[in-house]
């Protein structure tokens, strides 16, 4: 079933394109002050206390959403190369 990018309030998708379902996303993950990692996330890279990059299935999105200790969540988006 596709998602509603639209239906999630803790995403910021505005500079990302409309991902596909079944697609992996890389996301930068923004957590509440002093809560942990949920341990059904791998972090790619950590960024700062309480912020990180993850490479996950787009249907994770909603399960983030939910997540109590999840502040944000924004879809990464490749820049161009430079040359």
């Amino acid at each position: 079933m596709p998602i509603d990018l639209r239906s999630l309030k803790k995403l910021d998708f505005s500079a990302a394109p409309a991902p596909v379902s079944g697609e992996w996303v890389v996301v930068l993950v923004k957590l509440c002050e002093g809560a942990e990692r949920p341990d059904y996330i791998a972090a790619r890279a950590d960024i700062a206390p309480g912020l990180f990059s993850a490479e996950i299935p787009i249907d994770k999105l909603q399960q983030l959403e939910a997540d109590p200790a999840v502040e944000s969540v924004e879809l990464s988006r490749r820049l161009p190369r430079i040359s």
